[in-house]
């Protein structure tokens, strides 16, 4: 995903998911409410981990996510830091087969949301 920071709002969906199924659990120290992950959480993770490191995102289905490109709901996937549906992938590839870079031209909505960003920012 690069050096850049990805925002922490970004992960709102999973922070709630985490805390909605009981992966997450609030505890008490020093005063002040802390997170840590429940022991059942922690144990599956060792297990998934064990021997192959983390899960790569770009293998990753996210649901509910908009595509990039269409801008649609669909079946996504991390590629290049952006969530692009499948049928978008395919015609990003058959753009480079085709001897045109894909990733130098995005779409005019994925450019039109990119600047729009920085001018909230």
């Amino acid at each position: 995903m690069g050096d850049k920071e990805i925002p922490v709002e970004t992960f709102d969906a999973l922070l709630r998911d985490l805390v909605t199924w009981n992966l997450v659990v609030a505890v008490e120290r020093d005063g002040t409410q802390a997170w840590e992950l429940a022991a059942r959480a922690q144990q599956r993770l060792a297990e998934l981990t064990r021997g192959r490191g983390p899960w790569p995102a770009e293998r990753t289905a996210y649901l509910g996510r908009r595509c990039a490109e269409c801008n649609r709901r669909e079946v996504t996937w991390m590629r290049y830091g952006e969530y692009i549906c499948e049928q978008c992938w395919q015609t990003r590839l058959s753009r480079t087969e085709d001897g045109q870079l894909a990733d130098a031209a995005p779409s005019r909505r994925s450019r039109w949301r990119l600047r729009h960003r920085a001018e909230i920012a």
